[in-house]
């Protein structure tokens, strides 16, 4: 909530505390309108900090668009996240570029020295290496085709 509307809600929260305590409470002004601060008070506080709590609203994905759409945008999002955080490299992206050479190499049959080199210095590197940075998209790209190459 913006801080002009967050003020105005505390300040009408105030005075409407105040006056139900002086009309139909009998309550003294003075004391009236201490439980008029107090209750703007927390209605400020409730609407300034309550941000977090705000529904955070999102686009429903259209229903014509294939899984395989998804699983890309899911892929990407992925990706941005993991270019700029090497924890999250490490933990959600090399697994699975791992998990692909491990099979193209299972595939071909290849082991050891045959394996490193199909593979290439680079590409062995970026799945094995905790410290391995995430290469440019048309680099990893370059990379996981050799891995398709028959």
């Amino acid at each position: 909530m913006s801080p002009g509307r967050s003020w105005f809600l505390a300040f009408v929260v105030a005075a409407l505390v105040a006056a139900l305590g002086v009309w139909p409470g009998n309550i003294p002004l003075f004391w009236s309108a201490c439980l008029g601060i107090a209750g703007g008070s927390v209605t400020l506080l409730a609407t300034r900090y309550a941000g977090p709590l705000d529904p955070l609203w999102r686009a429903v994905p259209d229903p014509e668009g294939s899984a395989t759409d998804l699983q890309a945008a899911n892929l990407a999002g992925r990706l941005a996240e993991a270019a700029g955080d090497q924890v999250r490299f490490v933990s959600r992206v090399q697994p699975r570029l791992r998990a692909l050479a491990d099979a193209a190499v299972r595939e071909r049959g290849l082991s050891g020295a045959e394996a490193a080199d199909f593979l290439g210095p680079e590409l062995a590197e970026l799945v094995s290496s905790p410290y391995a940075p995430l290469p440019p998209p048309q680099r990893v790209a370059e990379l996981l085709a050799r891995l398709e190459k028959p």
